[in-house]
């Protein structure tokens, strides 16, 4: 029998359960045990009735929204201590209960709700929302409005405060009869309490919340760290107090403090790139360099068994000591406590109300770890990763995990490292350990790793880019969150909004090169603004003149303008500062080639393969150069090896029709046109628009005006690649074309 009720529907569900199953599956039940204790026990306090369990997940409905949500909010807090990564949805409306099930809209939103929301948050609907918004133990912040499937109207969405258990105990009914009770004692107390200790009441909260500073430093202002002075014999204390005293005043949403990456940078300007500590005069000299008015020297010594924590406030430009912190720790256990302490000090001292510092930080302990030793392993991990000493990092990473196995930080950062320069699937594995205690990390941490997850373990860019936007919402200023933020959209296409984000993060930090080198890579292959691609290499160069890439970008762009001896001047330059550099090499040989240079073509690629006889690129350009020689038997012998190779790609992606179409143009250089053709066109067959790489086909085939015709097409449907057009040997049979230049003035004026 169907039975029509308005109620409160809640979603649960435990993010990244199946995953946790695949690795550790006998941690994956004790999970979920503890996540059915914790519901059953607080479903029964809160009136709300488990209508069933679907895996890791569960619906269940309550009569009041209100007790929806102080049950969502305990479960919360009490799965956080659990470890246990869950994300709940709640919707009030009316469904149909039928037996055991409950159907209707009412469902279908609380259970889409529930999937989009944050890991550890609770999301309710506007309908919840009006429920609560009076409830001054509840505190809710609007988030966004938000088109469901098969849903007409938008749904407005909040989110839920879940830092602390709700002050009301149990269910709502009960609540309103306990508070009648204590309503008259409270108003009685409030009748007594003559105004003069209101007032100063009043004055003492608001200096506790916004307090004052004579620092001269303001909202969103820039700091320097010095590293820990260590002045006790403990070895284990040198490294590992510079990560946990930064990470803990990193969580200020009032500050800025120059990462370790920045002071790099600033010390091969410097020319101390060699130097592995940032004493009190080098951090000096690095603000100063930076243009920053304050920086912190932090220092550990030891009287007895005493340890005394201590951190001074200094102006860069006199060195005068504007304020000195100082705290005691009785033994090495209370170290990481006391540093946390001192970092709220510091932060406290240059104007960060307690209130936001109260609210915005969670314990170091928390998200780092309680071991001195697994703290060391962690932050020579990080030093070696910035060096791009990345086998280091991993050892130290693993350490790190070794000596504590719950160690969030480290499992996210380890993952990141493998995933990204050893092995996939093996950082996958540490990724997903990572996203199960994701609220052990800092919120700048947390929505880091939850956005290079989404992007390069769940492939979606969308989901990347919202978390980003998260990060950048509490942390304006991050560069490297804006530089990510930009990378996403240039994944996606959205060039404009990609150049916003780089040329955003280059305001804040000018050296972070990878931005610099994204913003030029935009102007030369997606947008084919040959003069901003001149500017910003130019500027790389000077911003960072050993660095090669921004010299390749510099020929590349002199490709564009057809200027082919500064070309050759730039991209020998990035030779020289790294030989082993296959791309710029490469387009080296394009541009000897388009000279006419062709020995020295041959000379550059006969390089390339000699240091990698994997290159079969390498194999098909010596074929095209040697063929422009007249050494048309050497040039057949290079094209059988890449035929070789193209044969290899064919047979393990059959369908992927580039592989079709370099088997055909391979075939078609070594004479036979026919079936060249024929294993060509079957890409054709497979109806993919790579109308660039059918006219390279086209063109080898001699079919120069249906080239023409893709070539047109490309162009069409938006290939801006000019540089590669003029580089391309397939594409160069077409240069001395009427049509062909026609279009490329079309397209892109007079390059």
């Amino acid at each position: 029998m169907q039975q029509h009720r308005l109620v409160a529907i809640m979603f649960t569900d435990i993010v990244g359960y199946t995953a946790l199953m695949g690795s550790d599956e006998e941690r994956a039940f004790e999970m979920l045990q503890n996540n059915r204790d914790i519901h059953t026990h607080l479903l029964e306090k809160y009136n709300g009735a488990l209508i069933k369990e679907m895996g890791d997940g569960m619906l269940i409905s309550f009569d009041l929204g209100s007790d929806a949500v102080r049950c969502a909010i305990e479960i919360q807090v009490a799965c956080r201590e659990k470890n246990i990564p869950l994300r709940i949805g709640i919707h009030e409306g009316e469904v149909i209960f039928e037996g055991s099930d409950v159907f209707g809209d009412g469902v279908n939103i609380a259970s889409r709700l529930q999937s989009t929301a944050e890991v550890g948050s609770i999301s309710i609907t506007g309908s919840v929302y009006r429920d609560v918004k009076n409830k001054t133990d509840i505190k809710t912040q609007f988030i966004e409005e938000k088109f469901f499937k098969n849903v007409d109207e938008p749904i407005k969405i909040y989110n839920v405060n879940c830092e602390e258990v709700p002050a009301t105990w149990g269910s709502a009914k009960y609540s309103v009869n306990k508070n009648n009770q204590r309503k008259p004692i409270i108003v009685r107390l409030l009748k007594t309490i003559p105004i003069i200790i209101i007032a100063i009441t009043v004055v003492i909260t608001i200096f506790i919340i916004y307090g004052s500073t004579t620092i001269p430093f303001t909202e969103r202002d820039w700091i320097v760290i010095s590293d820990f002075e260590n002045l006790t014999d403990e070895t284990i204390l040198d490294h590992s107090l510079n990560t946990a005293f930064i990470l803990s005043i990193n969580q200020s949403r009032y500050l800025n403090v120059i990462t370790r990456q920045r002071m790099i940078e600033t010390l091969k300007r410097m020319e101390k790139e060699n130097s592995t500590n940032i004493d009190e005069e080098t951090g000096r000299e690095i603000a100063i360099r930076e243009g920053i008015e304050i920086y912190v020297v932090p220092t550990i010594s030891r009287v007895g068994t005493q340890y005394i924590l201590t951190a001074k406030i200094l102006e860069a430009q006199t060195a005068n000591n504007l304020k000195s912190e100082v705290l005691y720790a009785e033994n090495q256990d209370e170290i990481i406590e006391k540093l946390d302490q001192l970092s709220r000090k510091i932060r406290r001292s240059l104007g960060e109300s307690s209130f936001r510092i109260l609210n915005q930080s969670k314990p170091l302990k928390k998200v780092t770890t309680s071991s001195l030793g697994a703290l060391k392993q962690y932050s020579l991990g990080i030093e070696s990763h910035l060096r791009l000493d990345f086998k280091k990092a991993k050892m130290h990473y693993e350490n790190a995990i070794r000596l504590d196995s719950n160690f969030t930080s480290a499992k996210a950062s380890l993952g990141n490292l493998l995933f990204e320069k050893f092995d996939r699937n093996e950082g996958r594995k540490w990724l997903d350990k990572a996203i199960v205690s994701i609220n052990n990390l800092t919120d700048r941490e947390k929505f880091g790793i939850l956005a290079f997850y989404a992007v390069n373990v769940e492939n979606d860019l969308d989901k990347g880019i919202e978390y980003t936007e998260k990060r950048l919402g509490l942390y304006p200023d991050d560069p490297a969150a804006h530089n990510n933020l930009g990378w996403y959209f240039q994944k996606q296409g959205q060039y404009d909004k990609a150049l916003d984000e780089y040329k955003t993060t280059l305001q804040i930090n000018p050296y972070m090169m990878l931005t610099n080198s994204g913003i030029s890579w935009i102007y030369l292959e997606y947008l084919a603004q040959i003069d901003s691609a001149l500017t910003w290499s130019n500027r790389m160069i000077k911003f960072a003149p050993d660095n090669p890439w921004g010299h390749f970008y510099l020929g590349s762009a002199y490709v564009g303008k057809n200027d082919f001896v500064k070309a050759e001047e730039a991209y020998l330059k990035a030779g020289s500062l790294d030989p082993n550099f296959l791309m710029n090499q490469y387009r080296l040989a394009h541009v000897y080639r388009l000279q006419g240079k062709f020995d020295k073509a041959i000379d550059v690629l006969e390089t390339i393969l000699r240091k990698n006889p994997q290159e079969s690129s390498s194999h098909y350009d010596l074929g095209v150069n040697l063929n422009l020689i007249g050494q048309s038997e050497s040039a057949r012998n290079h094209f059988l090896e890449y035929r070789k190779i193209a044969e290899t790609w064919l047979d393990e992606n059959s369908d992927d029709p580039k592989s079709f179409i370099y088997n055909g143009i391979v075939r078609t250089r070594l004479g036979d046109k026919a079936a060249g053709w024929e294993i060509g066109k079957k890409a054709l067959e497979l109806n993919v628009p790579i109308y660039f790489e059918f006219a390279q086909l086209l063109a080898v085939l001699d079919r120069k005006s249906e080239a023409l015709d893709y070539l047109e097409k490309a162009l069409e449907n938006g290939y801006k690649n000019l540089v590669w057009i003029k580089l391309h040997p397939d594409i160069q049979l077409l240069h001395e074309e009427v049509r062909y230049k026609e279009l490329i003035h079309t397209y892109f004026g007079n390059p």
